[in-house]
């Protein structure tokens, strides 16, 4: 039976389309998974959960193709997805995303990015199992800047651009419960990437439609900006830690396993 990277998101998803199904048609709850996972390229329910336990029981640089493999699968269909890594691929979690036919793998506390797809087209990616670690080919530097996506690459195709259009709103979720304590730290209390409120970074928040108000009291009271977070960041703002919440599916993952190296 052939093998399709299969994650426990994708299994629920399957599970929510067949009860989706059988509330506004009615059916056998059987036969209605077996219909969503032949609608999803599988050849029936059990070969998805075969597929799954597949998927689960690789570790190391294994269980990071996997992750790759999924979110390329998802940006082929045109399909918005996001990981995060568990400790059974890497000690310090990356975070894999699709969107508008682009696919990145991202460090969130090194902050580099590489491209698997972009346009549809897949790249090739470069990793190396090293004993504990992983190293990992970097295209180069990311940043989350207001509603734009910016990376610096080498690649003809990519080069050096600003992209719209990527849900920044979850990914940024997403890459700060993956961050260390010392990176949010860095961020939050010492505001790291923060930047004055100009008279024209306030003219461009308005233009993205920031409340007037909002800004005012901000600058008020010596609140600086975040291109990171899009965010307003406070003297002595402490932010909390949620790394072992289970928010919308997405866990922190315990501190184990291989590490990543540049």
């Amino acid at each position: 039976m052939r093998y399709i990277a299969t994650s426990a998101t994708t299994v629920d998803s399957l599970k929510k389309q067949a009860k989706k199904l059988q509330r506004k048609a009615g059916g056998k709850h059987a036969e209605l998974l077996n219909r969503v996972a032949k609608s999803a390229g599988y050849d029936h329910w059990h070969h998805v959960t075969q597929c799954l336990q597949q998927t689960e029981a690789k570790t190391g640089l294994e269980a990071l193709e996997v992750e790759c493999e999924i979110v390329l699968r998802a940006a082929r269909e045109g399909i918005e997805k996001i990981i995060m890594t568990g400790p059974e691929a890497l000690s310090i979690p990356l975070v894999l995303f699709a969107s508008q036919g682009d696919a990145w793998l991202l460090d969130p506390d090194e902050q580099m990015a590489l491209c698997l797809m972009f346009g549809f087209q897949q790249h090739d990616r470069a990793f190396k199992d090293s004993g504990p670690e992983i190293e990992i080919a970097w295209d180069g530097p990311y940043a989350l800047d207001g509603d734009a996506f910016s990376v610096t690459t080498e690649h003809a195709l990519i080069g050096t651009r600003a992209i719209m259009g990527y849900p920044l709103a979850e990914l940024r979720r997403v890459i700060d419960k993956a961050q260390s304590f010392d990176k949010r730290f860095n961020t939050l209390i010492l505001q790291e990437d923060a930047v004055d409120l100009t008279p024209e970074l306030i003219e461009r928040l308005l233009a993205d439609g920031w409340d007037a108000k909002m800004i005012e009291d901000g600058a008020r009271d010596g609140a600086r900006y975040s291109p990171s977070r899009n965010s307003l960041l406070y003297p002595q703002m402490f932010g909390s830690s949620d790394d072992d919440e289970d928010e919308d599916g997405f866990e922190g993952p315990a501190r184990a396993g291989p590490s990543v190296r540049v």
